[in-house]
């Protein structure tokens, strides 16, 4: 299974990077969509998002039923959101599946890893332009 939450997550920065916005789900009194960390107890909370609203509207099930389904750009993401997240120990879980299940991924890792594929997807336009 670990192998599949692996997959899923590659498949969220991908994906991101590709359309440059991701989802999470969201409730004016209760905030965004969380959880406790199954694997790691150093974090405060598991933020979970998705790279498309499919993928998120699975979860819009009894606890969330009440959420809405909230598109965040990645400049967004990047600029306010993952220092943050990583200041308050709060990981985050990427495509997640209807039962909760998935990687919880430091903030900084997730930064690291998206920064890293925009810096790879703009070298190769700028090869391709050459």
């Amino acid at each position: 299974m670990k192998e599949q939450y692996l997959k899923n997550a590659e498949a969220f920065v991908d994906d991101v990077c590709d359309s440059l916005v991701l989802y999470g789900l969201f409730n004016e009194d209760k905030g965004w969509a969380n959880c406790h960390a199954h694997d790691n107890s150093d974090a405060q909370a598991v933020y979970l998002f998705w790279s498309n609203e499919k993928l998120a509207k699975k979860l819009l099930n009894s606890e969330w039923e009440d959420y809405k389904i909230t598109s965040i750009e990645l400049s967004v993401f990047l600029d306010s959101w993952l220092d943050g997240m990583q200041n308050q120990q709060v990981f985050a879980g990427l495509n997640w599946d209807e039962d909760l299940y998935g990687l919880e991924v430091e903030a900084q890792v997730i930064k690291n890893s998206l920064l890293e594929k925009i810096q790879n997807i703009s070298k190769n336009e700028a090869e391709n332009i050459h």
